[in-house]
């Protein structure tokens, strides 16, 4: 994502906004492109993960916003007409800014049995042919990139003419706004939390100036109310249709669970207290016998980010499937820090910090201490 300030601001992003696959994740990218419009984005490019669930759902999902999309170099196979249109221009005040998009051609995408063929056409060859009708037409020439970082600077030495470039697609974060070959670069991190601003002067038809900076969205930056109203709805309707799903199919999941569990696999808490009677009843005190809880107090019981760190052995031989399917394997338990039960006993069982950062990230968690955080779960004597 980046923002390009003039009297009035343009708000654009370089692809990559929907999950992988499934009815989870096409609901999260339906709700994803409406909470984008609701922001105010303006132009955006889409990435290779925007195909994920077929040509018409994402045609069909920007079609009801405001924003423009484009791509220069995605066609219809058969034609050779553009799936998008190739560019758009907009005014600020006098001066005129085109915005155009590219995505890699070595990209692989997901296609659907109803999907048209496409092409995916060199994009600096594409760049060297649009660019010098962008120039004729506009003050300002920028590009959403999805190329990735090597590419789309290589772009700029092979097509000069961009003034300023928006990388997508793996860029990793940049928090100074720099200039590689006159081009200014604008780089966000991946999940929205680093938002790179360019503000530009435009005077007599060109750049006059320009600076920038990476605003991080911290504690500091307060939270949308409205947008955060939407954002719990959207969650909680989510989990309510998965915990509803996960009933349904509750003893099939079972069955299947069991089934793959013939190998080494998790075995649940009451196998550990068989034998640690003491150190079970002190677990039992403790915020880690409770985290589902806490899933179960906010709506998120079903919500597959949160799940992992708050279960048994979530997608592993024998681990949590759902709470109907697999209610013993609820919470935090012993085999989340000391490994599977029918490997116990083995060496390296003791759990250190490797094994608590997996879940206490710097990002959930940025003020976590291994040696402050073992203080309050001692169940040992």
């Amino acid at each position: 994502m980046g923002s390009l300030k003039f009297p009035n601001h343009f708000i654009v992003d370089a692809g990559d906004y929907f999950g992988l696959s499934g009815e989870q994740d096409s609901l999260k990218a339906g709700f994803m492109i409406e909470a984008m419009d609701r922001l105010g984005y303006d132009v955006i490019t889409i990435g290779e993960r925007e195909f994920n669930f077929g040509q018409q759902f994402l045609l069909d999902a920007f079609k009801k916003t405001k924003m423009d999309v484009v791509s220069a170099n995605i066609v219809y196979a058969d034609t050779k007409k553009p799936f998008l249109k190739p560019y758009v221009i907009r005014k600020a005040g006098n001066a005129r800014i085109a915005f155009f998009g590219l995505m890699g051609s070595q990209l692989k995408y997901r296609t659907r049995p109803a999907d048209r063929a496409l092409e995916i056409l060199d994009p600096v060859e594409t760049a060297k042919k649009l660019i010098p009708e962008l120039r004729k037409k506009a003050d300002v020439v920028v590009l959403l990139s999805h190329l990735g970082l090597t590419d789309g600077q290589k772009l700029t030495l092979e097509a000069p003419g961009i003034d300023a470039m928006v990388f997508g697609h793996q860029v990793g974060l940049s928090k100074q706004v720099v200039t590689t070959q006159n081009v200014i670069n604008v780089r966000g991190s991946d999940r929205g939390q680093y938002i790179p601003q360019i503000h530009l002067v435009v005077e007599d038809g060109k750049i006059a100036s320009f600076d920038g900076d990476v605003v991080t969205l911290d504690d500091k930056i307060p939270a949308d109310e409205v947008m955060g109203r939407l954002v719990d709805t959207f969650s909680d309707e989510l989990n309510r249709r998965v915990a509803e799903k996960n009933a349904t199919a509750a003893g099939q999941a079972a069955d299947a669970t069991q089934a793959s569990a013939t190998g080494d696999h998790f075995l649940g808490e009451k196998n550990c207290r068989r034998c640690h009677e003491a150190e079970y009843q002190m677990y039992t005190t403790q915020a880690h016998a409770h985290a589902f809880a806490t899933l179960e107090k906010n709506q998120r019981d079903a919500t597959p980010e949160c799940l992992p760190c708050h279960v048994v052995g979530m997608n592993q031989p024998g681990g949590f499937v759902s709470k109907p399917s697999t209610p013993d394997l609820v919470n935090v338990q012993c085999e989340n820090c000391h490994g599977m039960g029918t490997k116990h006993p083995e060496p390296g069982a003791v759990a250190g910090p490797d094994v608590c950062i997996t879940c206490h990230t710097h990002e959930q968690d940025p003020d976590f201490n291994f040696d402050e955080a073992v203080e309050k779960i001692v169940h040992w004597e």
